[in-house]
């Protein structure tokens, strides 16, 4: 037999081992699996009421369990429109709840490619638990997604729980909530007393209280986590005080109440005149309260969102117009009476919550402000011809401002003087916007939640660690390496959105640091702490603002201190912040 025979033969019977291995593998999976996918997980709560589930395929894990689209509220439809959700009514017998309900209806000025999407009918939940419990009930996760209170989804194809599953220590709960005019507007009386993104959020919380340890998890254990406008919604639960007891910790990743995309407007009934002028309610200004809202619930839900356009002055700026508002302590089922812009963090009752606050680099944060103005010449031309207004603009200055003041010793401070945003100026730019939006705010709430005497503070994630996928792609439209961006940590938590993450290899650093990771949330869950923050001093009023961060950087050893912020720049912002009257 020549050499070249003997080398085929080889190949030959190395392929057939291969495929024998490979039949094996299957044979193993399936007689694990088989018995358990012949039955749908199925769970029954409130005596008749039950749901039926489906499995999904795991990251490392083989498989889990997954309850999609629960009803835990009525469809806010009709009457229900611009009104305080109420309970669903449970139902006998078995409700497939085996496919995701769409996203809650939204013109999303952030993702070019769908700008309206989405139905009225969404106020449902998704429950994900792992196959095998250690026994006992499990912590509960329970995720407020982000997208600036407009936009966003709590669909597993954007917010994946494989992560989550792989630990088999944790149950995941991700309501979707009523966004932009739907959640947020608002005639600043009991007509129509806005906050209801967030009261669909609270009632969510209710409802796992009363069913979720039908599903092995323990209602004592629940955390609140977001990001984005998800993390400002946990803020103000946070300062909501808790008295039902609905969770027991809080995570805050890039975003908190007192950012400036989420502090309520002066005046929230000029805006429902706007919008209804907008979308062809004659004489709006002349209306009753209860004339605009019986206008408004006629008009067809994509109408009330092309109509938004009308109250952008200029390209997507300002990008957040819909927002909590405050809301009078005597009003129906009041979510809001405090200013966020003070955001203290009640505590000393027997509802004290551990929480963790996290930001990306400044310049990373203030992509999705910058959005399309990284990329797009034409966009930058009509921002340069008019900088100051517009930058005005972006910052939602307030009136108290000497604005032009104001510009110039931003300028000075970010962009060395020059008033002209182009690939010099870019980077001080977006750390403008990154330091106004998220890392100030962040700064300013542990200011006020600083006091020695606290023992509900855990500690600051410092997230810079750029994997081979980013958010960038959806902020700028474009492939251009900017750092670290904007919630790029979630990705790090969940299975990202198609187009932006597509998993990642195994045995790859981000792979280990995805279980690194999520093992911190998941155990901070479980304790309300982690060992991760356990070499960290203590943030504190002694050693504020010079107290140490959880850094998380793409090193050898990703995790270490450091600290969270450029001292010098906070101070900056702190004296804007006592002359303009934030």
């Amino acid at each position: 037999m020549s050499d070249s025979q003997t080398i085929a033969r080889v190949n030959r019977i190395v392929a057939v081992m291969k495929e024998i291995t490979l039949l094996l593998t299957c044979l193993v999976y399936c007689s694990y699996i088989g018995p358990i996918r012949a039955n749908l997980p199925k769970v029954c709560f409130a005596n008749s009421s039950c749901v039926l589930g489906r499995y999904m395929s795991g990251y490392e894990s083989y498989s889990f369990e997954a309850f999609l689209g629960i009803p835990y509220a009525k469809p806010p439809i009709d009457d229900l429109r611009f009104s305080n959700p109420e309970e669903a009514e449970l139902w006998d017998g078995t409700l497939s709840a085996r496919y995701p309900k769409p996203d809650c209806i939204q013109r999303d000025y952030i993702n070019v490619l769908k700008p309206i999407s989405g139905s009225e009918d969404c106020l449902y939940l998704n429950i994900y638990r792992p196959l095998h419990k250690a026994g006992g009930e499990l912590p509960v996760m329970f995720y407020i997604h982000g997208g600036g209170f407009f936009s966003g989804s709590p669909s597993p194809s954007s917010v994946g729980p494989q992560y989550f599953m792989d630990t088999s220590d944790v149950i995941l709960v991700v309501p979707a909530y009523r966004l932009g005019p739907f959640g947020f507007l608002s005639t600043n009386d009991e007509e129509m007393t806005g906050n209801y993104g967030l009261k669909d959020q609270r009632l969510a919380l209710q409802w796992v209280q009363k069913y979720i340890s039908a599903f092995g998890g323990d209602p004592d254990r629940v955390t609140i986590f977001g990001h984005s406008a998800g993390a400002a919604a946990v803020h103000l639960h946070l300062m909501n005080n808790n008295d039902e007891g609905l969770f027991s910790n809080a995570i805050m990743m890039s975003g908190a109440a007192n950012s400036p995309f989420a502090l309520p407007l002066n005046d929230p009934r000029d805006q429902v005149v706007q919008l209804a002028k907008a979308a062809g309610v004659r004489e709006a200004e002349y209306l009753s309260s209860a004339g605009l809202v019986h206008a408004l619930r006629s008009i067809k839900p994509k109408t009330l969102l092309r109509a938004i356009d009308d109250l952008k002055i200029w390209a997507e700026q300002p990008l957040a117009i819909f927002r909590p508002n405050l809301e009078d302590k005597c009003w129906n089922d009041a979510f809001l009476t405090k200013n966020p812009r003070e955001p203290y963090i009640p505590f000393g009752t027997d509802n004290d919550i551990s929480w963790i606050v996290g930001n990306a680099p400044a310049k990373g944060e203030g992509l999705p402000m910058a959005l399309r103005l990284t990329t797009n010449k034409k966009l930058r031309k009509e921002f340069n011809n008019e900088f100051s207004k517009r930058l005005s603009i972006m910052l939602d200055l307030p009136l108290a401002c000497d604005k032009e003041d104001v510009i110039e010793s931003l300028v000075t401070k970010y962009m060395d003087g020059k008033r002209e945003l182009n690939d010099e100026t870019l980077d001080g730019f977006l750390e403008l916007l990154g330091d106004a939006y998220f890392v100030y705010p962040t700064y300013r709430l542990l200011k006020y939640n600083g006091d020695s005497n606290r023992t509900d503070f855990r500690g600051i994630i410092n997230f810079d660690y750029r994997g081979p996928y980013s958010y960038s792609k959806i902020f700028t439209n474009s492939l251009k390496d900017y750092g670290t961006a904007h919630v790029d940590d979630s990705l790090f938590l969940f299975k990202g959105p198609q187009g932006v993450s597509y998993g990642y290899l195994k045995k790859s650093r981000e792979a280990a640091l995805v279980r690194r990771y999520v093992r911190l949330f998941q155990s901070f869950a479980e304790n309300g702490d982690s060992d991760e923050f356990a070499d960290i001093a203590e943030c504190n009023e002694i050693n504020f603002p010079k107290c140490e961060s959880l850094s998380i950087a793409k090193k050898e050893e990703p995790f270490e201190s450091g600290i969270p912020w450029n001292i010098e720049r906070m101070a900056f912002w702190e004296y804007l912040y006592e002359i303009c009257r934030f």
